[in-house]
């Protein structure tokens, strides 16, 4: 055996033996590392199997409700003030249901439409309490569970629907199911988002870093993190053409209406005044991390927003339900953040807008 090979397996050893040490001394800096650039909020996201994630809750017949114990969330589960469960003798409860461009903006719980529709009625001689139930990513059918389950034990007496804008995103993926699970995975709960991930992370932050740092590695999602994403059934993301094609299939448009005819009937049968509104909408301002970004699809998704529009208009006839027109903000382009949001010059708008709208039908409900 020559002294160059004795040597090379002298340090190959060296290594294999020395290499526990390596690890520790890795495993030791990632820890330091991560303590000092994850906050908190990051390494409990990325070591816990928590039923709340940020803005969001695990609920049973829902993909999530609202974080009761996240700033600006009221204990039972809406965006405001808090608020009692059941109804004082004195107040009347104005109920705005909706997703993202009822729930506002992200920041402050007063840049919305509903907080600010609160301060006009509270103008009045009579004591309104307006609520925010407004969910982030909610369609049709979840509007409707959301109602039936979560705000009639509210006891409404108006309850102002703006349904979402993203039912244009599960009207034209892949492979339509009525019950849209074609678009929502059935059975969602982001507690076990990640699961052998996280148990790995607990016990290496060494692995943690190496799957987190700069992108996704290693099997690990950042997507599976956030509750508005993590549900959607992603391999029924339609191409461009698809989506275009999808778009124009008049089957598509049959959980809108029934959706919408039934949480109609449901206010009906408790008393409860209706006001729907129309979505608003800017195409030109599109950009839909559920779909891709393409200006030929832009055009036709205005359309779909319009076919809906038209969708909502029909049922509200036949159930004898008013409906405010959208067209005086689509006229502002600047009150748009994008295609849809408003800024808070927008949501004051907006607040008016309804306000206006609902004096008759206030005035006529208390006649009655």
């Amino acid at each position: 055996m020559t002294d160059s090979t004795s040597l090379v397996r002298r340090r190959v050893w060296l290594t294999i033996l020395g290499l526990p040490l390596y690890l520790v001394v890795a495993e030791v800096s990632a820890r330091i590392w991560a303590s000092a650039r994850y906050t908190p909020e990051r390494m409990e996201q990325l070591t816990t199997h928590s039923p709340v994630r940020g803005r969001f809750a695990c609920y049973p017949y829902l993909p999530y409700v609202l974080n009761p114990a996240f700033p600006g969330h009221n204990a039972l589960g809406f965006r405001g003030p808090p608020m009692e469960a059941k109804k004082a003798p004195d107040v009347r409860r104005l109920v705005c249901l909706g997703a993202s461009t009822t729930y506002g903006g992200m920041n402050d719980p007063e840049d919305s439409y509903p907080a600010q529709l609160g301060k006009l009625m509270a103008q009045r001689h009579d004591h309104w309490e307006v609520v925010n139930t407004g969910t982030l990513g909610y369609v049709s059918s979840e509007l409707l569970i959301n109602l039936e389950l979560r705000i009639l034990p509210l006891e409404p007496d108006v309850v102002v629907i703006l349904p979402s804008r993203n039912e244009i995103v599960a009207q034209t993926y892949n492979n339509y199911r009525p019950d849209y699970t074609h678009f929502r995975r059935v059975g969602f709960n982001f507690t076990v988002s990640n699961y052998l991930h996280k148990e790995l992370f607990k016990k290496s932050r060494l692995f943690m870093l190496a799957c987190t740092v700069r992108g996704e590695r290693f099997g690990w999602s950042e997507a599976e993190e956030h509750p508005l994403y993590a549900g959607l059934v992603w391999e029924n993301k339609p191409t461009v053409d698809e989506a275009i094609h999808n778009c124009h299939d008049p089957e598509r448009m049959v959980t809108f209406r029934r959706s919408t005819e039934s949480m109609l009937e449901l206010c009906r049968d408790h008393g409860i005044t209706v006001l729907m509104c129309t979505m608003p909408e800017r195409p030109e301002k599109y950009d839909l991390d559920e779909l891709d970004h393409d200006t030929r699809l832009f055009g036709e998704l205005g359309q779909l927003v319009e076919r809906d529009n038209q969708v909502l208009r029909e049922v509200a006839a036949r159930y004898d339900t008013p409906v405010l027109e959208a067209a005086p903000l689509n006229e502002h382009p600047e009150l748009f953040d994008d295609d849809c949001h408003l800024s808070p010059d927008g949501h004051r708008f907006q607040a008016r807008m309804v306000y206006d709208a609902l004096g008759p039908l206030i005035d006529q409900h208390t006649k009655d």
